[in-house]
């Protein structure tokens, strides 16, 4: 996955929702903007739940769907 795909998605404004799948497996659907992090290059975000935050490579995105 481009980091700059990524980048785009996060910092859209207004944020529209979307959701992520993973070369594991793995899918994490954003919400809203408080529900991801990323530091300014965007190579790794961090999804936050109400008890969970989970590091993501951004390497490992295999699929970027909207809600």
């Amino acid at each position: 996955m481009k980091v700059e795909t990524v980048k785009e998605l996060v910092e859209r404004q207004p944020f529209s929702p979307f959701s992520i799948r993973l070369s594991n497996g793995a899918q994490y659907t954003f919400n809203n903007s408080k529900d991801v992090g990323a530091p300014k290059d965007y190579h790794l975000i961090v999804y936050f739940s109400e008890n969970q935050a989970v590091m993501i490579d951004t390497d490992n995105i295999v699929e970027v769907f909207g809600k």
